[in-house]
């Protein structure tokens, strides 16, 4: 017996397995808010100004309480899961499928460190197959909703290319270069697609095709955003022309190559803007709400004050919890002790997840820009 809620496209909910979804937008953005907390609290404040969001003038406090009654009453069995307290209101207790999705990434990231090519692939799809479309992609002028649109529309993208990567790893993947081929027709922009396409052909023994699509992504990425190909591209040419094995072509293309090579987070902050922070060589960074941490989360009334620490070492970085009253979580389990970071890992504090990359500029999913330097 389960309260389901479906997220990663239009909203949905379900209530042992029976259909119950809202029928009104601002029911429905309500839903959307409490569930996309995990459980933590979500303020009055911040529930009245998503209710309305799509208008710029909050709901009132009793417009609101409405909301949320009729929200229990939709619950029926399962309405004391909707709770409020001095912190504002909770939903507890329910599957929402951007959790399962954080988990599936975290669980094909582990089996990547392990080298297990097949089971990372495997996890990556089975993370892919929870998308039906944009995050609440029936709200889409609920603009309280934009850093979490962003946020998971770039996860999506991250697993896609992470599946690729698998894929190529494994070999003699039918239909690869096909998909591929489409990606880089719709979205021309994206150099790990171009690279990931150049390493198929390549794979199939085409190589002069190979080659004749790097020149394909330098004309397009010139044309289009007024840039050259990124060292990582150029070094993939260089290999291509080099005939080098599969296995170099595979390290030149996997997934963070195209960055700096230093370990960086990326999340997006309460405008919707993608922001980065590097972590340094040596000591360490604080995330949590208060103004003056290294990652301030101001935006997110579910961060604690301190809410973690990353202290980079001789080993790499570990992540630690700082007593946050809602937990820090590591690919989707909540850590009780430091753990290792490496690049492809999600972070999750209060309601805003980071990810650790290898470097670069991401582009940012409000204004289709890069931010090199970005910072909290």
């Amino acid at each position: 017996m389960t309260v389901e809620v479906r997220l990663l496209g239009p909203v949905e909910l379900a209530v042992d397995g029976v259909p119950a979804t809202p029928g009104g937008s601002r029911p429905r953005a309500v839903l959307a808010v409490l569930a996309a907390s995990g459980g933590a609290p979500v303020s009055a404040g911040k529930l009245a100004e998503a209710v309305y969001s799509d208008t710029g003038k909050p709901a009132s406090r009793t417009t609101v309480q409405v909301h949320v009654h009729n929200l229990r009453q939709t619950l029926g069995a399962y309405g004391e899961s909707l709770r409020h307290g001095p912190a504002g209101y909770q939903l507890l207790g329910v599957q929402a499928d951007l959790r399962l999705a954080e988990d599936e990434i975290g669980r094909a990231r582990a089996a990547e460190l392990g080298r297990d090519t097949g089971g990372a692939a495997a996890g990556y799809r089975r993370a892919l197959e929870l998308w039906r479309g944009p995050f609440c992609a029936d709200l889409p002028d609920h603009a309280a909703l934009d850093p979490a649109r962003n946020l998971y529309a770039e996860l999506r993208w991250e697993a896609l290319e992470a599946r690729i990567a698998a894929d190529l790893r494994a070999g003699e993947v039918p239909g690869l270069a096909r998909e591929l081929e489409e990606l880089v027709a719709e979205h021309p922009l994206r150099e790990r697609f171009w690279g990931q396409l150049m390493v198929a052909l390549y794979q199939e023994g085409r190589q002069a095709e190979a080659l004749d699509r790097f020149r394909q992504a330098r004309r397009t990425l010139a044309e289009e955003a007024g840039v050259d190909p990124g060292p990582a591209l150029r070094e993939l040419e260089r290999a291509v022309l080099a005939h080098a094995g599969t296995a170099t072509l595979l390290r030149v293309a996997a997934p963070g190559r195209s960055g700096s090579g230093k370990a960086v987070l990326t999340w997006v902050d309460g405008v919707g803007r993608a922001r980065l922070r590097e972590l340094p060589a040596a000591g360490s960074l604080v995330i949590g709400r208060d103004p003056g941490a290294d990652v301030a989360l101001r935006h997110d009334g579910a961060a604690s004050r301190g809410h973690a620490e990353i202290t980079v070492g001789a080993g790499g970085p570990v992540l630690a919890d700082l007593g946050s009253r809602n937990g820090t979580f590591h690919n989707g389990e909540r850590i009780t002790e430091p753990v290792r970071l490496a690049p492809g890992d999600l972070v999750r504090c209060g309601d805003t997840v980071l990810a650790v990359t290898s470097g670069g500029a991401p582009v940012s999913a409000v204004d289709g820009t890069t931010h090199s330097g970005s910072r909290e």
